[in-house]
Formats: structure tokens, C-alpha cells, sequence
């Protein structure tokens, strides 16, 4: 028997920064030929700008003779709309970030294993809320404190996947889906509680690869080929009770093919070839026949990059483009929310911050970051390779920089006052660092078990799973 993963595809987070900086493109995942040109996009691809913000306006209105006092307004009415919304965005409540997936709880120094667990070789952690789950042939769960054994579900078959998917958020259902294949269009979907293992739902579902996503607390995202067109849909996991339907029209070339539908920090991405869209959670269309990556901003709206431009859009809460800067914007997954008012981009040169409510540079600080990995207390930290820097969101002053001897293949973690990174290249094998974020103190190294395969945060708790085994560590 055997467990596949959902390939991560657009559900990495990594992906969110490193299409920003100029990786090879992928064919698959490249815009279709003969996409009509984009609004704020010329007609020869290439990006029409004007300074560091270009704004989505009507043409102006052939009676215009005498634009001074006109213009003199919009300029009061947009400096006040600015003041008034970066005001708010400053009032934001911070969120609390070992509640984030990554975010963990204190941990000791160093910290040390608590309790192990056998487990079945091949396994995977599954993201879950009040359990450690985890999935081979069957899922089994665990107690977060002991590792006592909480629940074993029925064997569910030789290939499974199941989701939520390797770095995603905890949701309160696990849903698996049992294929004798990959190419097979038909699959046998079944939703367990998570902390309980109640099967809540089973039923036999259409997919059409690595289509199936976790969004929600009980809910996924599915899609299918019909008549030469991909359905995507979000529905009850369990039931099947449909929330949204849209549907994309195919050009022809690679019909039938895998679809991946991805979801991540609040919106829903759907790749296939001839086919790239990008949704809301709601069902909302935010950008259709062009591959973008866009996030959900704390406050609501929208921010993102379309593939191969230099700049990025900030869409309002309704999904409407309202302005775009120059740059590839740096936004963690990590995030308090803190200091919501400034957007963070890399400008290939310069790290540069941008007034959310306008668009209009704030700052600017000399260097490059390949991504944004925590962004706590109004500080951002931004890694290039294996460099870790962290910025004064207010003023773009830099706090700190620590460069370590190469990175691990895991996911930077936090607990609020420590950033924990995966460190590779030393002698001694994989290991863990912690950075202080008010400092960038070193304030530990461990070392991990050379098996180590897999790196989570679980309910707040730091879990290792290894080739045959699964570690608590406090």
C-alpha cells in the first residue's frame, strides 16, 4: 500500500514568493497564447506604468478645459481617503500568530523530544484541529500531549490522498480520496472528524488529478472535466451540498489533462493546460486566461502578481483591481497583521514600502528579498537563500540580518517572540535554528534526527515525523 500527497503546486507558500523573483517559468503553468490583453496591461504584453502606481481610471471626459482646480480636488479627496483608510488599517487588531499554521508555542532551550510514536513507513501528517493525524493506508490519530492513540479510521485504499495538504491551515474534517489512479476520473471521497473520527460523509466524486482542496473548516474546493469545459465548485466535503459553481471553457490542447486546484489565504487557484484562474473563496472571479498569484490582505482585500509583469495590484474586498505598484509584493503567511497600512514589495534592487490605501512609496531600503517569511510586531523578516533580514515596517530601517550555513526543505516557524528555521549544510545533518525576532539573537541550535522527513506544527506543538516514527518535542 501506498500514500500520495496532493503535489503541492500553487498550495505552497514558497510559490507565493518565488514566482515573484524571477524563477524559470514552467510551461504548464505559463498563460495561454492569445490571451487578450489585461486592463493596465499594453497590448503588446508588456505592462503599462506610470511611476510607481498606476491607477485603474475612466478616461477623462472631453470637457475638461480647465483640470487644475479639478485635479487640485481629486488630490484633497484622495489625501484624505488615504489618511482615513491607513488610520483604520493602523487600528487593525493583530492577529495571534501560533493560532496560524507555522505558529507554535514556547518551546524549551533547547528543545527536546517528549514522546515518540511508531508509525507506518510512507506516513504523512495531516493538518487537523485537537489531533496529531496521520495518514498512510488509513489515518490514525493521536493526542497532541501523550500520543495516545484517539481514534483508527477503516483501511480507505492503496492510493489515498488526503487533505489538508502539507503546510496548509487545521480544519476540523480530514477528506480523503481513494483512486485506483491518477488518470482515473473517479474517485471515492471520504470526510472524518478530525478529533473525534467520525465518518461524517462518503461518496464516489468526479476529479480530474490533483483536484481536490481543503477550504474552510468542513468544506473543498473540486474540479472535473464536463463537455470539454472544467467545473470547479465548492461544496460540503460530506454532503456534497454545492456553495458555488463556475466553469472555464478549454481551447482544445491537453483537454482532459490534470487540473490543480489550489487554496490558499483566501482565495482559489485553478491551473490546467489552456486554463488559469484565480477565485475568491466565495466564488468570486479575480483574474481569468492569465496566472496570477494573489493573497487575502488581513483587512480583506487583495494583493498579488501576474505572471512575468513587474508589478503588482491591489484589488478591493469586492475582487475590483483599485491600483497596482511597481514590484513583486512580500507578504508572509506568518502574519500578525500588524502595521496593516503598509504593503511590502521587492523592486529587483530595493525593498520598498507603499501606503495600502494608495499605492504612494513610503520607503525605501537598499537589497533584495527572495520572500517574506514572518511578518510580527511591525517587523517584516525576508529571506534570499540562506540570508534572513529584518525590516522596520514603519520606516523600512533595517533591525537585524542573519545569515546561516544553508536552508532546510521545512517551512519557517514562530512562536511570537522566536523564529525557528530549518538549517542545512553543516556537518552534524538537518537542524532547527532560533532567531529572536527583536534582535536576531541566536539563541539555539538543535540538531535533528537524519531521517527527519517532515518538520509541523500541530495545535501549537512542534512534531517531527521520521521514516518510522513520530515525535512531540517541547
Amino acid at each position: 500500500m501506498s500514500f500520495e500527497l496532493l503535489p503541492p503546486g500553487l498550495r505552497s507558500e514558497a510559490g507565493f514568493d518565488a514566482v515573484f523573483d524571477g524563477d524559470p517559468p514552467d510551461p504548464a503553468r505559463a498563460p495561454r497564447r492569445g490571451a487578450p490583453a489585461r486592463a493596465g496591461t499594453a497590448p503588446d504584453g508588456g505592462s503599462a506604468r506610470a511611476g510607481d502606481v498606476e491607477e485603474h481610471r475612466e478616461p477623462r471626459r472631453a470637457w475638461y478645459a480647465h483640470p487644475v482646480p479639478w485635479v487640485a480636488a481629486a488630490v484633497a479627496v484622495a489625501f484624505a481617503g488615504s489618511v482615513a483608510l491607513t488610520s483604520s488599517l493602523e487600528d487593525a487588531r493583530p492577529v495571534d500568530v501560533t493560532a496560524l499554521a507555522g505558529g507554535l508555542q514556547p518551546l524549551g532551550d533547547p528543545p527536546a523530544p517528549r514522546w515518540t510514536v511508531a508509525v507506518a513507513p510512507g506516513a504523512e501528517i495531516v493538518p487537523a484541529v485537537g489531533a496529531v493525524v496521520t495518514a498512510d493506508a488509513r489515518l490514525t490519530a493521536y493526542a497532541p500531549d501523550d500520543g495516545t492513540v484517539l481514534w483508527r479510521s477503516q483501511v480507505l485504499g492503496d492510493r489515498t490522498t488526503c487533505v489538508p495538504g502539507r503546510g496548509e491551515p487545521a480544519r476540523e474534517v480530514v477528506v480523503c480520496l481513494a483512486s485506483t489512479g491518477w488518470r482515473d476520473q473517479v474517485a471515492r471521497l471520504t470526510t472524518v472528524r478530525s478529533v473525534t473520527g467520525e465518518v461524517l460523509g462518503e461518496r464516489v466524486v468526479e476529479i480530474a488529478g490533483p483536484s481536490v482542496a481543503s477550504v474552510g473548516d468542513a468544506d473543498v474546493v473540486r474540479a472535473w472535466w464536463r463537455d470539454g469545459e472544467v467545473v470547479v465548485v465548492r461544496e460540503d466535503a460530506a454532503t456534497g451540498e454545492v456553495r458555488w459553481e463556475h466553469t472555464f471553457a478549454h481551447s482544445g490542447v491537453g483537454r482532459g489533462g490534470d487540473v490543480t486546484v489550489g487554496v490558499r489565504r483566501g482565495v482559489v487557484d485553478v491551473l490546467a493546460p489552456g486554463i488559469a484562474a484565480t477565485l475568491t473563496e466565495d466564488g468570486r472571479e479575480l483574474a481569468d486566461e492569465e496566472v496570477w498569484t494573489i493573497v487575502q490582505l488581513h483587512d480583506g482585500r487583495y494583493v498579488g502578481n501576474q505572471y512575468g509583469h513587474g508589478t503588482a495590484t491591489v484589488f478591493t474586498a469586492a475582487g475590483k483591481p483599485a491600483f497596482r505598484v511597481k514590484g513583486r509584493v512580500l507578504e508572509a503567511a506568518l502574519s500578525d497583521g500588524s502595521v496593516p497600512g503598509v504593503i511590502v514589495t521587492n523592486t529587483f534592487g530595493a525593498i520598498v514600502g507603499v501606503d495600502a490605501a494608495t499605492g504612494s512609496r513610503l520607503w525605501s531600503a537598499p537589497g533584495v528579498g527572495i520572500r517574506a517569511v514572518a511578518r510580527v510586531d511591525g517587523r517584516v523578516v525576508v529571506q534570499t537563500d540562506s540570508s534572513y533580514r529584518s525590516i522596520d515596517v514603519r520606516s523600512g530601517d533595517e533591525v537585524w540580518s542573519v545569515d546561516l550555513d544553508g536552508t532546510g526543505p521545512w517551512p519557517v516557524l514562530t512562536d511570537g517572540e522566536s523564529l525557528l528555521v530549518p538549517e542545512g549544510g553543516r556537518g552534524d545533518g538537518p537542524g532547527l535554528v532560533s532567531i529572536a525576532l527583536d534582535d536576531g539573537t541566536l539563541e539555539w541550535r538543535w540538531s535533528l534526527p537524519a531521517d527527519t522527513f517532515q518538520v509541523a506544527a500541530v495545535e501549537g506543538r512542534l512534531f517531527l515525523l521520521g521514516a518510522d516514527r513520530l515525535t512531540a518535542v517541547s
